[in-house]
């Protein structure tokens, strides 16, 4: 598992998948009251503000709610 720390907390992370796939699984964990960080390759540029770029991204969840993350999207997976 990967991690970083991010404004002094632990983060895992869940995740790389296409950009509009990440978006949507955000929206849904964002619904349930877990923080994400979606991370581009391109963080530190105009693009990341902006949204165009679409390849895959990496989603970050605080390490304390991975597992909650993890069975929020397998519940809701078709």
């Amino acid at each position: 598992m990967e991690r970083r720390v991010l404004a002094g907390t632990p983060y895992a992370k869940l995740l790389t998948a296409p950009r509009p796939v990440a978006e949507g699984m955000k929206a849904r964990l964002e619904a349930k009251g877990i923080p994400v960080f979606l991370e581009t390759p391109f963080q530190d540029l105009p693009e990341a503000a902006l949204g165009t770029y679409m390849g895959d991204v990496n989603l970050w969840v605080p390490e304390a709610l991975l597992g909650e993350a993890e069975a929020l999207l397998e519940e809701e997976a078709p």
